[in-house]
């Protein structure tokens, strides 16, 4: 697997015990990408093939609290490649004790065409795999709930956007766990990406509890959910 460390800054700190959600996420996705670059398939490579890996969703199991004053290593790895989709796993350690897993669904997409594109020999041949098991390693696709109370709206700033021009994933999952209470203690969150919001829109956050946890989706003016999440704390 390629491994990355990661080095807390304040911003990340939660308070002075534990780091953001948000932080955790971030070091998912960016070791993701820096294994697809490392593997010749970089934004920029990706961007001269017309192609670009997007997150469907992502499941995270998390064992203990994120220390804010420790170097998180990332540990990454292909679980599957296939048709236009794949599996990706990832483990999060401090001092060599694992903190998180999380598993998520990357499908290719063609920029040009404006449609899925289907992964290639090469690039099968070119990514690392890794035998990832267990129930934390399976990805379980959410579905978006209906009639879920608004709470408060807000913008997609510029701060918000990414190299595809939409809401970028990390700050989308930011805006669900905003809704949360502070001392919400999360054992598992499972993320949905299910519509790009664009630079400007104001999307409605709604929230509803559930079993065990919260629900929270961002919806835009035509009702549409973009991103929806659960968060469960137990």
């Amino acid at each position: 697997m390629f491994t990355y460390a990661y080095e807390p800054r304040y911003g990340d700190f939660k308070d002075y015990d534990t780091i953001k959600t948000g932080m955790l996420l971030d070091a998912v996705q960016d070791v993701s990408t820096r294994d697809s670059a490392r593997c010749g398939y970089g934004l920029k490579s990706l961007k001269k093939g017309g192609l670009a890996w997007l997150l469907q969703g992502v499941n995270m199991t998390f064992f203990r609290p994120a220390k804010p004053y420790e170097v998180i290593s990332a540990s990454t790895a292909v679980k599957t490649l296939k048709g236009a989709t794949s599996e990706r796993g990832c483990i999060l350690t401090q001092n060599g004790e694992v903190i998180a897993h999380s598993i998520a669904n990357w499908f290719l997409f063609d920029t040009n065409k404006g449609r899925i594109a289907r992964v290639t020999d090469e690039m099968i041949e070119a990514y690392t795999f890794h035998d990832f098991e267990g129930d934390t390693f399976t990805y379980e696709k959410l579905r978006p709930m209906q009639d879920v109370p608004f709470l408060y709206t807000v913008r997609v700033s510029n701060k918000d956007i990414d190299t595809n021009r939409h809401l970028n994933n990390q700050r989308g999952a930011d805006m669900l766990t905003d809704a949360l209470p502070f001392d919400f203690p999360i054992k598992k969150l499972n993320i949905l990406y299910k519509k790009q919001a664009y630079l400007g829109e104001i999307l409605k956050v709604c929230t509803k509890e559930i079993e065990n946890g919260c629900y929270v989706h961002l919806e835009n003016d035509a009702g549409e959910v973009c991103v929806c999440g659960t968060f469960i704390t137990e």
